[in-house]
Parts: C-alpha cells; sequence; structure tokens
C-alpha cells in the first residue's frame, strides 16, 4: 500500500470518525431534549398538583367548619328537644288534671 493510498484511508477512517461523533452527539442533544421537555411537564403537573392540594385543603377546612356548625346545630336541637319533652310532660300533666277535674264535676253533678 502506498503512502497516499495509507494517507486516503487514515482521511476516510477520520471522516467516518467524525459523522460518527457528530451522530452521536445528536442523539444526545435529543435525549436531553427529551430530558428537558419531561422536566418541563413534570414541572406543570407539580404546580397543577400544588393548586389542587391548596383547594382540597381549603374544601378540607370549610367541611370541617361545616361539621362544627352541624355539631352545634345538633347539640341545640337536642336541647330544644329536651325542652319540648318536658313541656309536653307538663301540657299532659294539666291535661290529665284538668280531664279529672271535669269527670270529677260530671260525676258530682249527675248524682
Amino acid at each position: 500500500m502506498t503512502s497516499e493510498q495509507r494517507l486516503d484511508r487514515l482521511e476516510r477512517i477520520a471522516m467516518l470518525m467524525a459523522r460518527a461523533g457528530l451522530r452521536v452527539r445528536r442523539e444526545q442533544n435529543e435525549k436531553i431534549n427529551i430530558i428537558i421537555d419531561a422536566q418541563i411537564k413534570n414541572e406543570d403537573r407539580f404546580a397543577q398538583n400544588e393548586e389542587r392540594f391548596a383547594k382540597l385543603a381549603e374544601s378540607q377546612r370549610l367541611t370541617d367548619e361545616r361539621f362544627k356548625e352541624l355539631a352545634e346545630s345538633q347539640k341545640e336541637l337536642a336541647e330544644s328537644q329536651k325542652e319540648l319533652t318536658t313541656s309536653q310532660k307538663l301540657t299532659d300533666e294539666r291535661l290529665s288534671a284538668l280531664i279529672d277535674i271535669i269527670r270529677h264535676d260530671r260525676n258530682g253533678n249527675s248524682s
């Protein structure tokens, strides 16, 4: 092999290596771009999740307040029912006394 053929061969090898290097660099750039795109999407999803969590926390706080209001309302209702029960007993006692009085008067008048 002559020196000129060797030189041509070395030039071809160098050219192949340069092309291979460019191809690898291009592939790496594509992979880096894919990773960057994935990171951007993840950050967007993370921001959306943060918003959802904030809304959920606010909703939970409102729900807790509503449960407290409901519990207070139930306590008031229970007290009201106790008062109503007491009033009903008194009414029943008075009505029973009135019925006894009327029976006594009727029995007394009819004899």
